[in-house]
């Protein structure tokens, strides 16, 4: 029998938690022997590079220690020592993400066996002949890029706050997934997740699973959930090219760990020298996603939204083991615990580093994995040229800070032309109240030195310039796509309506049009779609279904989707299986009027603002049944989503066995031990 999460009632129509009693305890602070710093990592930049593999883990990784500074979450002072007082492993476990022997990246991959390709495997296209959303401009390589992920708890201090986790192959961030704008990737999952057991599944963040739904890796939409134990292989086509993510789609899973990088290599508008893979930012809790939901899916308005206890820079960042876990600061609207468990702080916890070659340009790849927060990432004294923005290459653009929406992803080039001695902060911040997420934590700090600046000192620390104290997305305006698209004439639309409602019981659920969303684990909504049986599923594009909010759009060929949000925070809202056309974005009610409608931004992931309204159009070219949800996991918990079903009767066959993959394991075991579903289920 597998040990209990805290017992939680789910009511229909919503989620209805019991209450749990938390215990706060004291703060138990360590110390740890140090390490030297890492020696610099190879600064060259070679098609013949090899993909961080997932099956595989670096054998410095358990050596390397970063070097650590004293300006923590609440400090305005950075120590001018190198000492670390966590070793990588203790702290991220095997990732070598933010360390100097963290390897630099291709401009593409060579193939599998170790042929060079002399040219781009994409052959002539570009960002301004091509683009990857339209049928027939995806290359065919021919090439299949294969990874074995191992999902399993943990225990690791990624600020100093030693707390459980749950990570892809021991990795915090994962490993990053790595292919060709063309490959084919397969991944397989083996859920080893024990004490206690959770199911799981691995969503592929913007790809659009054009023929492959199946494989999209959302549980109750696209399939049942991997029980403890067993294991999935996803297949699809990397018919995008650019920056993303992946992580756990199984509750609130990913912001336990659950997530890494993934880099597809395609054009570029722009050169670079270097490329220094990706910058994964998020904030970090210290109590475990399932409290954290029991409270939010709960009868206590104070409870609603959680503030994280810091921000993270490639998994790290160092923590002041004096301030509490959860400040009970009168400001803040959440819980004023600590934790559920006795708590172990480190001090001066090691920060990220990088390395920037001087006068060289380098491209980094920002993400937003977060939980909540809308982080603001600078480089002291440094500025950006924007090139892509999600999955969609943009008309280049320069700016000094760079806004990410949970989910949401930047391309930048930046050119190395200070002095080479010298080193800078790198800094993300989430600004804006708890309406956008705000962190208990002023910000997260990493350090970028230059070619001959020593490694093992800190910049002088500075207060950062003041950040707007809005949460909004970067300017439409700057974000046009660099290969022209024109939306649609005569989209069927669809007003949405978000809200923060009550369920019978008194349990807070958010909803769209009145309706909250919980999954069903064991009957996933494409097989049945697949399958024709939609009598008691779907219904016309008038009406929702309200057993799982769903919105069946037929056979309509474009659909627009008016947003209003009538809730006091801001919600990033993504597409599965699409990218959208954002033709409008303001406050109050929209009046008809759109923004670039010739050629308007491009993405999967949007926010969308207290009090606002956004307006998004998809082609519904993608037949299958689509989740369309708030990215904050603690709104998405509660029931934020609905599922876009579109032209069901021309999905394509799913492959035999596909789902006895998945859904007989799961029907086992959940007939063998009783699954206890916190939240929707997403």
């Amino acid at each position: 029998m597998r040990a209990a999460w805290p017992a939680v009632a789910l009511a229909a129509g919503g989620a209805a938690a019991q209450g749990i009693t938390h215990t706060v305890y004291t703060t138990t602070t360590v110390s740890v022997a140090a390490c030297p710093a890492p020696s610099t990592f190879a600064t060259a930049v070679s098609s013949s590079h090899t993909p961080t593999t997932s099956n595989s883990t670096e054998s410095s990784a358990s050596t390397t220690k970063s070097a650590t500074s004293t300006a923590s979450s609440s400090s305005a002072a950075a120590s001018a020592s190198s000492t670390g007082s966590l070793t990588n492993a203790q702290q991220v476990g095997n990732s070598t993400w933010g360390t100097l022997s963290q390897p630099t990246f291709p401009k593409w991959l060579d193939a599998p066996n170790g042929t060079k390709y002399q040219t781009a495997p994409w052959g002539s296209n570009t960002v301004k002949n091509s683009d990857a959303t339209v049928i027939g401009d995806v290359p065919v390589t021919n090439v299949t890029r294969h990874y074995d992920f191992t999902i399993s708890r943990s225990q690791i201090s990624v600020d100093g706050v030693l707390r459980d986790t749950i990570l892809v192959n021991d990795q915090f961030p994962g490993p990053a997934i790595e292919a060709n704008w063309g490959d084919w990737i397969e991944v397989v999952v083996h859920n080893n997740i024990t004490a206690p057991e959770e199911g799981t599944a691995l969503h592929w963040h913007g790809m659009l699973q054009r023929g492959t739904p199946w494989a999209d890796g959302t549980p109750g939409d696209a399939q049942c959930p991997i029980a403890p134990g067993k294991s999935y292989t996803y297949r699809y086509q990397a018919e995008l090219y650019g920056t993303s993510w992946y992580h756990a789609h199984y509750s609130a899973q990913y912001t336990g760990g659950v997530a890494g990088p993934m880099q597809i290599y395609g054009p570029s508008s722009q050169d670079y020298d270097v490329d220094l893979g990706a910058v994964m930012l998020t904030d970090w809790n210290h109590v475990p996603y399932f409290s954290i939901v029991t409270d939010v899916v709960g009868t206590d308005f104070s409870k609603i939204p959680p503030r994280s206890d810091n921000i993270l820079i490639n998994g790290r960042n160092s923590f002041n083991c004096s301030q509490p876990s959860y400040d009970n600061s009168t400001e803040w609207l959440g819980s004023n615990l600590k934790s559920s468990i006795n708590w172990t702080c480190v001090e001066d916890a090691p920060l990220s580093k990088f390395q920037f070659q001087t006068g060289k340009t380098h491209r980094l790849r920002l993400i937003n994995h977060g939980a909540d927060g809308v982080q603001k990432f600078s480089i002291d004294g440094h500025s950006f040229t924007v090139i892509s923005i999600d999955y969609v290459p943009v008309v280049p653009y320069t700016t000094n800070t760079i806004t990410l929406a949970v989910g949401q992803r930047t391309d930048v080039l930046v050119t190395a032309n200070n002095n080479s001695a010298k080193s800078y902060y790198m800094r993300t911040t989430t600004t804006g109240g708890d309406a956008c997420g705000q962190s208990s934590a002023k910000e997260a700090l990493a350090v970028v030195y230059y070619s001959s600046a020593d490694t093992t000192t800190f910049p002088a620390y500075t207060s950062p310039a003041t950040p707007a104290k809005d949460c909004a997305s970067d300017p439409l305006p700057s974000l046009v796509p660099s290969y022209p698209l024109k939306p649609s004439s005569n989209p069927y639309q669809q007003d949405l309506t978000l809200s923060l409602g009550r369920n019978s019981t008194g349990n807070f659920e958010w909803q769209i049009n009145s309706q909250t969303y919980r999954a069903n684990f064991n009957e996933p909504l494409l097989y049945d779609a697949a399958a024709g049986n939609t009598s008691n599923t779907f219904e016309t594009q008038d009406k929702k279904n309200p057993l799982f909010n769903i919105f069946d759009f037929g056979s309509n060929s474009s659909v627009l989707l008016n947003v209003t949000n009538n809730t006091p925070v801001g919600h990033p809202f993504h597409l599965h299986g699409h990218n959208f056309y954002v033709l409008a974005s303001g406050h109050g009610v929209w009046d008809g009027s759109l923004l670039g409608s010739a050629n308007p931004t491009r993405r999967d992931t949007q926010w969308i603002d207290v009090g606002g309204y956004v307006v998004l159009q998809f082609e519904a070219d993608n037949p299958g049944v689509w989740p369309f949800h708030c990215h904050v996991a603690w709104h998405l918990s509660g029931g934020l989503a609905i599922n876009v079903a579109t032209r069901t009767d021309e999905i394509v066959p799913i492959p035999k066995g596909t789902r006895e993959q998945t859904c007989v394991d799961w029907d086992a075991y959940t007939k063998r031990d009783e699954v206890d579903q916190i939240d929707s289920g997403s």
